[in-house]
């Protein structure tokens, strides 16, 4: 029998999250007691009045196809939250798509934007699809290293030296996923300029724009100067709302960049579920205090892990956002990947390998808060007793 498997999909793995899940469930199954800081999936039941509303789309036989582009209702209600809350001007009748996840929209835009050979700017450390998106595309990962000491912000100069005249993208994601940290209007604006001088298309991924914590400031990059037209905005319902199974995002770009993505989108998946789109305007539309305590939990837990991390001397930015933070563990003697593996298989604690998210973050690990502040106390006295038995035997 001839071998199948396209050339460019031997590179295509499953991630090292769902790896690790799964080994994890491997375990539970065999009765051993496993705390989840793998995934990044907020242990909250969505709030009442989402699901009431998607019960409510259900009952009402809304379950037909929409427009490509999403119901118009919901289109209008994101265009008022950009508005409003990332100062970006969208027209909800050509700017705005809604998409299956923000998955969904990574893959569109990236597929729809890219020949291949193109070369496509990825940070290092950043999340873990982007470089498989960019290889089912048939174009080039280039990892820009990120170091902690500068907040994992850009290495501008290595951004520069890193552009050829084959650089078509880059992916930003800010507030980060695996670092947790933000960057900065000034960073960003800096950034925008070398796009700019260079004529490099930005994907923005803000999934976790929403979940910010004290004074920190989230900025879209596509609200600085001439960046509207040339960013590919994408948000999503599925962390700020614990909406995940949803799978609801939106895509906001200017007329000329959606009128190609929208063909790449139709031809993937059509629309988004009509029911999911009504659970998503309620998101947008009806105020809860659900919302808040949410945040008011993921702050608790993020002081609780970063104090951990401290204590033990791991070294660790601090995180601003999201739910994730991404300590060093090498002065432990060990990569991320040896971490992670005993840690699970010795301690039934589930962390994700820094190798995950780039070549260069081998030495880290990214743990998620997203799981009970309960499950946080518990997987951090565990962590002091694997870190303690690493130094006793150094």
């Amino acid at each position: 029998m001839k071998d199948y498997e396209p050339k460019k999909m031997k590179a295509i793995t499953f991630t090292g999250i769902r790896r690790v899940l799964e080994r994890a469930r491997q375990l539970e199954e065999d009765g051993q007691s496993v705390i989840h800081f793998e995934i990044g999936q907020p242990d909250f039941v969505t709030p009442k009045y989402i699901r009431e509303a998607a019960c409510a789309s259900l009952q009402a036989g809304n379950t037909r196809y929409t427009s490509n582009y999403g119901t118009m209702a919901l289109r209008k209600a994101i265009a008022e939250k950009l508005e409003k809350e990332n100062h970006i001007h969208a027209d909800p009748g050509s700017e705005i798509m809604v998409t299956v996840g923000g998955e969904e929209a990574m893959a569109a835009a990236v597929l729809a934007l890219v020949d291949a050979g193109d070369e496509v700017i990825l940070s290092d450390p950043g999340y873990s699809p982007y470089d498989s998106i960019v290889k089912i595309a048939n174009a080039v990962p280039v990892y820009i290293p990120l170091r902690e000491e500068d907040n994992w912000n850009f290495d501008l100069q290595a951004l520069r030296q890193s552009i050829t005249p084959k650089t078509k993208l880059l992916m930003l994601c800010t507030p980060s996923n695996p670092t947790g940290t933000i960057m900065d209007k000034k960073s960003l604006e800096e950034l925008s300029q070398i796009c700019i001088d260079h004529d490099i298309l930005v994907i923005a991924d803000e999934a976790y724009e929403r979940i910010l914590y004290e004074d920190h400031v989230h900025t879209s990059i596509a609200s600085l100067p001439g960046m509207w037209e040339r960013t590919i905005t994408i948000q999503s319902f599925s962390k700020s709302h614990s909406m995940c199974g949803f799978r609801i995002g939106y895509i906001a770009a200017c007329k000329k960049l959606m009128s190609i993505l929208i063909r790449v989108h139709q031809k993937l998946v059509l629309c988004a579920t009509a029911s999911s789109q009504d659970a998503a305007l309620a998101a947008l539309t009806q105020e809860s205090d659900e919302i808040a305590y949410m945040l008011e939990q993921f702050d608790k837990r993020r002081k609780l892990i970063y104090g951990t991390l401290q204590e033990l001397q791991l070294t660790c930015a601090y995180p601003q956002a999201a739910f994730y933070v991404f300590p060093n563990v090498s002065s432990l003697g060990m990569d991320g990947d040896t971490f992670c593996q005993r840690f699970l298989e010795e301690y039934g604690v589930a962390c994700v390998p820094g190798s995950d998210f780039g070549p260069d973050s081998k030495n880290n690990l990214r743990l998620s808060y997203a799981t009970s502040y309960e499950d946080c106390v518990e997987g951090m006295e565990r962590l002091r007793k694997f870190v303690a038995d690493i130094r006793a035997k150094q």
